[in-house]
C-alpha cells in the first residue's frame, strides 16, 4: 500500500540532518542540504510493494529513512535477491541521471518510509546550483567499476554509467572555435583520419586541447552514435625494466579499467569488472598519457591493437571489441622511447600536433567568446562582454597553460565580475606567482592573538578612528594658525615633519603600507565619495600611474627643501590641503579609487618602500586554487569591504601595490591568506624583471639625499639645485666606478 505525504515545516530540520548522513550527500554543505531537503517529498509502503520496476522510466531518486528494500531479478518461477538496501541508503539515481531504463526492480523488505526527489526537481536543483552538480559528477565518475551487482546486471549498469559521463563530457567540451589558417590545417587532418578507424597520436603540450581534438575525431567519424571514454595513465617510476614495487598495486588497476577482471574463486576478490575496451564497444577510446603504460599492460594492448581481442585480468577466454583508439602524449620522442618498438609503430602511423596557443593567438578572440558563451550557459546568466583593456590584456599574455589556462582566467574574470556588465581589465588576472618558500618565511597569522587582531573589526577602526582624529586636528591647528610651540618650533610642523614624515618611513619597514591601510584621506574621500561620476580612469593615467606617483613625490621632496616648506605653516598648509582636494576631487570624477591607486604620490614612494618591509600578505595558491569559488578577497563579504586595490589575493606577487588594510584577512574563509615575517630586501633581490621608473626614482632619491646631506653641514656653499643636479650626475656615470 502506498501513501504520500507533505513535508511539513517542522520536519525540515530532521531531514537536512538526515540527508548530512546519507553516504551520497554527506560532503555537501549545510546550504547544499538546505535546498535539496526544499524538493523532498515522503513515500510511506508496505511489505513487498515495488518501488521502482525492471525497464521503467527512471523520474525518482529515492532515499530509505526507515526500513529497507532490495533489488530483485524476476523471473519466471520466482524473484532472486540481488542486493539489499539498508536503511540511509538511497537508489534510483543512475537511472535518474542518465535517462535510461530501471535495469532491476525494487521491493521493500518491510513496511517502510521513503524519501524521494522527483526528476524535475532534481535537474532544477543540479542547475541552480554548481556546488551540487560538481558534487554529483564526481560521486558517480568515482563508482564505476565499485558496484558489486549480478553479473547479468553489470554491464548495463556501467553503460549506463559511461553515457552519463559521456554526456557531462559533450556538455564541458562544446564545439571548438579555433579559427586561424594554423588550426584549420590540423583540423583538416583530423577529418581526414576520422575517415577510418586506425589508432591517432595527438601530441601537444600540456592545456593545448588534445582531448577537445581527440572528440572532435570521434564525432566526425562513424562511431559518433557509440560511446567515447577517456583514461588517464598515472607516471609509472621505473627502476630497470621494472616497476617499483609499491606502485604495482596501482598498475594492476590500470590494468583491470582496460580489460577488465574476472573474480577469481577461492579469493577474497570482490568481484567480476568490465573493463573499458569491453564497455565502450563499437565506440572510442582515448587513452591519455600513454607513454605512462607499463610494460605489462603493453603486451596485452598490442595483442588488441592487432587481433581486436584481449582477456580480461584472470581469465582465460579471449573476448572481441570494435574500438577505435586514440592515444595523447606531449612529448613523441619520450613515448617512443618508453613504448616497445611494435607499439609505438602501431599508434604512431597517424599524428596529430596542436601548436600552443602563443603560436596561433589569433584564435584568443574567438576562444574568448567561445569560453564567455559556455560560462553563461553553464550559470544561466546572460552572456558577458570583453572590454578593449580586457581584451588587450588577454592578447598580450603568452599562455604557458595554453587553452585551459585561458578558459580558467575567463571563468574567473566572470566570477568576479557583476552580472549584466562588461568584463573589465581589473579582474583580469594572469600569470602563475612565484611559490612561497616557507623555510624563509613564518606565517605570523599562526600565531592566535595576533590572527584574532588582524581579523578584529573594532581595533582596526579604532587606529583609523585615532588617525582620522590627529588628521582633523592638524587641519583645524592649519585653519586656525595656531602658534603653540614645543622647544621653539610649531606642534603643527612638529607634527607633520619631526613625528609624521619620520613615523611613515618605519611603518614601511616594519609593516610595508599599513599607513596607506589606515591613510585618513581615503577615509574621508571613501565618505565623501559613496556616489561619485564613475567615469573610467584614462588609459594614459593607467599606463603612466608609475611616472605621475614618483614625479609627484620626488616634486613634494624637491619644493619641500628648496623653498624650506617644514619651516613654514602657510606652505605646508597648501600643501596638505592640495593633497586632500586633489584625492576628493579624483574619486568624486573617477572610478575605483582612482587616487589610490594610479596617482597618489605618498602611495607610490611608500609602494617602493615596502618592498623592503618585514612583512607582507600572500596567499596558499594550492588552497586558492582547489578549493575557493568565492573569490571573498577579492569581492569582499558580509565580514569585510572588498579589496580597496582590487587585487586578488591570489595573483600578489609584491608589495607595491598592497596596502595592507587586512581585508583579504578577514574575508578568507579558508585560511589561505599568510602575514609573513620574511627578511628585509627579499623582495628586491627575488625581482625577475627590473623597473626602469623604479630604478630612475632611486638614483633621484639617492641624489636628494646627497644633496640634502652636503647642504645641511655647508661643506660645499653652492645652490642646492646646483648639487641635486652633481649629485645625480656621480649617481649615474658609470665611469667613476669602473
Amino acid at each position: 500500500m502506498e501513501k504520500k505525504r507533505t513535508i511539513f515545516e517542522k520536519e525540515t530540520g530532521d531531514i537536512v540532518k538526515f540527508l548530512g548522513e546519507a553516504s551520497i550527500f554527506k560532503e555537501l554543505s549545510k546550504e547544499s542540504l538546505e535546498k535539496i531537503s526544499e524538493k523532498i517529498q515522503m513515500l510511506t509502503l508496505t511489505k513487498d510493494n515495488i518501488v521502482i520496476k525492471k525497464d521503467s522510466p527512471g523520474n525518482r531518486l529515492y532515499l530509505i529513512r526507515s526500513g529497507s528494500t532490495r533489488v530483485v531479478s524476476e523471473s519466471e518461477f520466482e524473484d532472486f535477491t540481488i542486493a539489499t538496501i539498508p536503511s540511509g541508503q538511497c537508489f534510483g539515481e543512475m537511472s535518474l541521471l542518465t535517462g535510461e531504463p530501471c535495469c532491476a526492480t525494487v521491493k521493500t523488505n518491510e513496511d517502510s518510509l521513503l524519501y524521494f526527489i522527483t526528476k524535475s526537481d532534481f535537474d532544477e536543483i543540479i542547475l541552480e546550483n554548481p556546488q551540487i552538480n560538481k558534487h554529483f559528477n564526481k560521486l558517480f565518475a568515482e563508482r564505476i567499476g565499485k558496484q558489486n551487482i549480478k553479473s547479468i546486471d553489470l554491464k548495463k549498469y556501467e553503460i549506463a554509467l559511461s553515457k552519463y559521463l559521456q554526456k557531462a563530457k559533450e556538455y564541458q567540451y562544446s564545439e571548438v572555435v579555433w579559427k586561424s589558417k594554423r588550426m584549420q590545417r590540423v583540423f583538416n587532418e583530423a577529418k581526414k583520419y576520422s575517415a577510418n578507424d586506425l589508432p591517432v597520436t595527438v601530441i601537444g603540450k600540456p592545456g593545448t586541447g588534445k582531448e577537445i581534438l581527440s572528440r572532435k575525431i570521434h564525432m566526425e567519424s562513424t562511431k559518433a552514435k557509440y560511446p567515447v571514454f577517456e583514461i588517464v595513465l598515472p607516471k609509472e617510476r621505473r627502476k630497470g625494466k621494472s616497476a617499483i614495487h609499491n606502485e604495482r598495486r596501482q598498475l594492476d588497476h590500470i590494468a583491470c579499467e582496460l580489460f577488465g577482471k574476472e573474480k577469481i574463486k577461492y579469493t577474497t576478490d570482490d568481484g567480476m569488472r568490465i573493463g573499458c575496451l569491453e564497455l565502450v564497444n563499437n565506440g572510442t577510446l582515448i587513452i591519455k598519457n600513454i607513454e605512462n603504460m607499463s610494460l605489462n599492460t603493453q603486451e596485452g594492448f598490442l595483442q588488441f591493437i592487432e587481433t581486436g581481442t584481449f582477456m580480461r585480468t584472470g581469465g582465460r577466454e579471449p573476448i572481441r571489441s570494435n574500438v577505435r583508439i586514440i592515444v595523447t602524449t606531449t612529448d613523441i620522442s619520450f613515448m617512443q622511447k618508453q613504448l616497445c618498438q611494435r607499439l609505438f609503430q602501431m599508434l604512431s602511423n597517424q599524428q596529430l600536433e596542436i601548436p600552443s596557443l602563443s603560436e596561433h593567438k589569433k584564435d584568443i578572440p574567438s576562444l574568448m567568446d567561445h569560453f564567455a558563451d559556455k560560462i553563461s550557459k553553464i550559470r544561466h546568466t546572460q552572456k558577458q562582454k570583453f572590454s578593449m583593456d580586457a581584451t588587450n590584456k588577454l592578447l598580450k599574455y603568452d599562455y604557458p597553460g595554453n587553452v585551459k589556462e585561458l578558459e580558467n582566467i575567463i571563468e574567473r574574470a566572470i566570477t568576479l565580475s557583476k552580472a549584466g556588465t562588461d568584463i573589465e581589465e581589473e579582474v583580469i588576472f594572469l600569470g602563475d606567482p612565484t611559490g612561497i618558500e616557507d623555510a624563509k618565511r613564518i606565517n605570523l597569522l599562526n600565531i592566535s592573538l595576533i590572527e584574532r587582531l588582524c581579523k578584529s573589526r573594532r581595533i582596526i577602526l579604532a587606529v583609523k578612528a585615532a588617525t582620522l582624529i590627529i588628521f582633523i586636528s592638524i587641519l583645524c591647528l592649519f585653519v586656525m594658525q595656531s602658534d603653540i610651540s614645543i622647544g621653539g618650533r610649531n606642534i603643527t610642523l612638529i607634527l607633520c615633519w619631526q613625528l609624521g614624515i619620520p613615523l611613515l618611513f618605519v611603518l614601511f619597514l616594519f609593516a610595508a603600507r599599513f599607513g596607506c591601510g589606515i591613510c585618513p584621506i581615503f577615509s574621508i574621500t571613501n565618505f565623501l565619495n559613496k556616489r561619485n561620476l564613475k567615469i573610467p580612469v584614462p588609459d594614459f593615467i593607467k599606463k603612466y600611474d608609475v611616472w605621475i606617483m614618483g614625479t609627484g613625490f620626488i616634486s613634494i621632496l624637491f619644493v619641500e627643501e628648496y623653498t624650506h616648506m617644514a619651516a613654514s605653516i602657510s606652505k605646508t598648509a597648501y600643501l596638505i590641503f592640495s593633497i586632500l582636494f586633489a584625492a576628493i576631487i579624483v574619486d568624486f570624477i573617477f572610478e575605483k579609487s582612482a587616487w589610490c591607486r594610479h596617482l597618489c604620490p605618498l602611495g607610490g614612494m611608500a609602494g617602493l618602500f615596502s618592498m623592503s618591509s618585514l612583512i607582507e600578505i600572500r596567499a596558499n595558491r594550492n588552497v586558492c586554487t582547489t578549493i575557493c569559488t568565492t573569490h571573498d578577497c577579492f569581492k569582499g563579504s558580509e565580514r569585510a569591504n572588498p579589496c580597496p586595490m582590487f587585487l586578488h589575493l591570489q595573483f600578489l606577487s609584491d608589495n607595491r601595490v598592497c596596502k595592507v588594510c587586512l581585508n583579504c584577512i578577514k574575508n578568507c574563509t579558508h585560511h589561505a591568506t599568510r602575514l609573513n615575517l620574511r627578511i628585509p630586501g627579499t623582495e628586491i633581490s627575488s625581482l625577475s624583471q627590473p623597473s626602469l621608473p623604479g630604478a630612475i626614482f632611486s638614483i633621484i632619491l639617492s641624489g636628494l639625499l646627497v644633496a640634502e646631506i652636503i647642504s645641511k653641514t655647508d661643506i660645499i656653499h653652492a645652490n642646492y639645485i646646483f648639487i641635486f643636479s652633481a649629485s645625480i650626475f656621480f649617481c649615474t656615470n658609470p665611469k667613476l666606478y669602473n
